[in-house]
């Protein structure tokens, strides 16, 4: 393999049995959903809340922040200070709701609020968001290996999808609030020794690494462009759009990310709950500047160094790290990148099936089922809820080859249906008014102008390659506009 030495599979595999065994270790006493789905309600706050943050910072994060900032600079990610203060503002909107109801998922809420129908929509339409999501970091994690080790995608995909879905089956959700704990130091630890070995072999250390990116148009540039800030479709960046989904993204985990909202419904109260939530906004900021970092050292390393098979932000730090730090610190800091996926992987899994288990099995399928029947129904759609991940996963890397796409531009076309989930949610809590019609008509809108949105960018995508725009038939058009 190209770039790894053996004792680097040996440290990846070593991590990998830890985590395997941890969730062997957790299999036991699950003899309830609440058990099995919620760790019997009474996990630690500290431990919670490092496993929302974790849950959340995965390699989709570790690769896509890194490799915007490698390509096109800091400016998608200059407002990411805001999600701290926003996140604790959204857990005072809407979590206590859900403490109230003591409920398994947020969707039993808008039952309350609105109908079934709007409960089955919003939680349908979340599943196939969220599966999307898990596909995506699968993806991102083979960009990873494909930069370190030369993998192809669908063998990354694979591996790391089997090993995910083996342990989240068996724990449930102790293994994946614990080894998230795990993953939290590992992950701090790999990627602690990158940035020191990044520092000593830029040009100035920390500091010139960060000078020198900026001083070639690889820091917050895009604020000296007038068009910045504008709402034009032509604009690869508009501000008001950054602002805004810096503002509505924290909302919208706490109205309706079940991964974040099942790990909080795990400690034993709304105070715990809070004092989680807290720790995770309190880790956040640092994380993100890591991964500020991390994308201007790496962008300044290249280019004093430049390496004719770095061809793409997505990889390169992950190239750096195999070919520049010595054995054993690239296994190590490969199992800290495998850390990232794993503890989204298990908590997405195992949020999907309390989602199938409460939304679609329990009301529609069997109603009268045990205890211990929940908990069998909640692995079983675990384990398919992981092998679909799986196969999506190895959809979208097709895809991204086909069109050249980044992590962040890739998930683009597969992320879309599950615009009016936020909203249910926030007219549900801040107005008496709002009611299911009202639901579906915004719905059919916003819908209407997500899939005009995605159409545009695949058809001028193609427009603007050369190879795909003699084919197609509005590439007159569109070539000419696309920037």
């Amino acid at each position: 393999m190209v770039g790894l030495h053996w004792l680097d599979y040996t440290a990846m595999i070593v991590y990998m049995l830890a985590v395997v065994w941890l969730g062997i270790k957790f299999s036991k006493n699950e003899n309830t959903s609440e058990d099995y789905l919620l760790g019997g309600r009474n996990l630690p706050w500290v431990a919670v809340g490092i496993s929302c943050l974790m849950s959340l910072l995965s390699t989709y994060s570790m690769v896509m922040v890194p490799g915007e900032i490698y390509n096109h600079g800091l400016s998608l990610w200059s407002l990411d200070l805001l999600q701290p203060i926003m996140q604790i503002i959204a857990f005072a909107i809407f979590v206590r709701f859900y403490f109230r109801l003591r409920s398994f998922t947020p969707f039993e809420y808008l039952e309350r609020r609105y109908d079934k129908r709007v409960r089955l929509l919003v939680s349908a339409l979340y599943s196939y968001s969220r599966m999307v999501y898990l596909a995506m970091v699968l993806f991102a994690t083979s960009k990873v290996f494909e930069g370190a080790a030369g993998w192809p995608a669908w063998q990354t995909i694979l591996i790391v999808g089997v090993i995910g879905i083996f342990y989240t089956v068996l724990g449930g959700m102790r293994a994946v609030v614990w080894t998230d704990v795990l993953q939290f130091f590992v992950l701090a630890g790999g990627v602690g020794v990158a940035i020191v070995v990044l520092c000593m072999k830029v040009n100035g250390g920390f500091i010139g690494a960060i000078t020198y990116a900026f001083e070639h148009g690889h820091g917050l540039s895009r604020y000296s462009d007038p068009n910045f800030f504008l709402c034009n479709p032509y604009v690869r960046l508009s501000f008001w759009l950054i602002l805004l989904g810096q503002i509505l993204y924290p909302l919208k985990t706490a109205s309706a990310d079940q991964i974040t909202i099942q790990r909080l419904l795990s400690t034993n109260s709304y105070k715990s709950a809070f004092k989680a939530q807290m720790t995770s906004a309190f880790l956040t900021a640092p994380f993100s500047m890591v991964l500020w970092f991390i994308g201007l050292g790496i962008f300044s390393y290249y280019s004093q160094n430049p390496d004719p098979t770095v061809k793409s932000g997505d990889v390169a730090f992950f190239r750096f790290v195999a070919t520049q730090l010595p054995t054993p610190i690239p296994g190590l800091i490969m199992a800290a990148m495998l850390a990232a996926v794993m503890s989204t992987l298990d908590s997405g899994m195992n949020s999907l099936a309390a989602v199938w288990l409460k939304e679609f099995h329990q009301p529609y399928i069997n109603k009268d089922m045990t205890e211990r029947l929940q908990v069998t129904v909640s692995r079983y759609a675990t384990f398919i809820i992981g092998a679909v991940a799986v196969l999506v996963g190895i959809l979208i890397s097709l895809s991204s080859e086909e069109l050249g796409q980044s992590v962040v531009e890739a998930a683009t076309i597969f992320a879309g249906l599950d615009v009016i989930i936020f909203p249910a949610f926030l007219f549900a809590v801040l107005s008496r008014r709002a009611n299911t019609t009202m639901i579906w008509i915004l719905a059919a809108l916003l819908w209407g102008l997500q899939f005009g949105t995605v159409v545009w960018y695949v058809a001028s995508t193609y427009a603007a390659n050369p190879h795909f725009s003699q084919g197609l038939l509005l590439s007159g058009f569109l070539g000419t506009n696309k920037q």
